[in-house]
């Protein structure tokens, strides 16, 4: 009876000790309740996606769970200091509940870096990360200027060169002290919603638009609109619109207003400029018009 007493016992144990295990590891990973992003890491955030906009590209989701990591590796940089000798920004110290990693410039293997979103949360996949620092306090915007102006972080921010056959679906970001951090990735973040510290706004986490959904203009937007034809159907109007795009205007719309569908081949946001534009365009388009909406 002792025997088997004994064995119950330790069964139980087992069980127990892994149940414990598997919920610390978890917890390891959960983002604090308290987590908020600050109004300045908010606006550099922003500057992403404004200047992706000009580039007639998708904005990218917030994700709690980056600039969460974002965070981390800001004050593990900032604290411990991992970058020593051959090791970059993008190293990171054995002081804390992380793999540590030598980030050395020519370092072909990057996964160390790569996956320190899966390591630090709930982050569905590898990510990659950009890293400012200089001698004084760092702010979005000069970050981001610095980032917009570099090549290699520049390609990685608007998905040219080495990047252009990535779709961004998260975005994270942190400043503190000396030092700002973007880390983009390509999975949709499980965390829903991120907060801005000190204000009643909270970021949802949503999918990009589509293609199809980003060229539909439904709402009024103050802009001037070259319109170049006008359909009863929306799917006649996307098709032609995609037509026009293989042509070489990037731009095109279909503006969606009075139950019709017209055709934009470009807007801007003075009737001047507008009229500018249009006298640039082929003759075959002689016939189009300017509509503000």
């Amino acid at each position: 009876m002792k025997y088997k007493s004994l064995l119950k016992l330790f069964h139980f144990l087992l069980i127990f000790g892994l149940l414990t295990i598997t919920k610390f590891s978890y917890s390891q990973k959960d983002i604090p309740g308290d987590f908020c992003i600050s109004k300045e890491e908010f606006k550099l955030y922003n500057l992403f996606n404004d200047y992706r906009k000009t580039m007639n590209l998708p904005a990218i989701p917030l994700s709690e769970s980056l600039c969460f990591v974002a965070k981390k590796h800001i004050n593990d940089l900032i604290q411990n200091k991992p970058d020593t000798n051959t090791c970059n920004f993008h190293s990171w110290s054995d002081k804390g509940e992380w793999t540590a990693c030598c980030f050395e410039v020519e370092l072909k293997n990057k996964s160390c870096m790569q996956k320190k979103p899966m390591e630090l949360s709930n982050y569905p996949g590898i990510a990659y990360e950009i890293v400012y620092w200089e001698n004084r306090n760092a702010t979005a915007e000069k970050a981001f200027d610095q980032w917009r102006e570099t090549v290699a972080s520049q390609s990685i921010i608007i998905n040219t060169k080495d990047w252009d056959t990535h779709q961004w679906n998260a975005l994270g970001v942190s400043i503190e002290g000396n030092f700002s951090i973007a880390w983009v990735g390509e999975e949709l973040d499980i965390e829903k919603e991120t907060r801005v510290c000190g204000t009643e706004t909270v970021i949802v986490n949503e999918p990009p638009q589509t293609e199809d959904e980003q060229m539909i203009v439904s709402s009024s937007t103050g802009r001037f609109y070259i319109i170049f034809g006008s359909f009863n159907s929306i799917n006649d109007a996307k098709e032609q619109a995609k037509k026009y795009a293989e042509e070489g205007f990037n731009k095109v719309k279909v503006i969606s207003k009075d139950n019709k569908f017209r055709i934009s081949l470009a807007d801007y946001p003075s009737k001047e400029l507008a009229n500018t534009g249009k006298k640039e365009l082929p003759v075959k388009y002689k016939e189009a018009w300017i509509m503000e909406y």
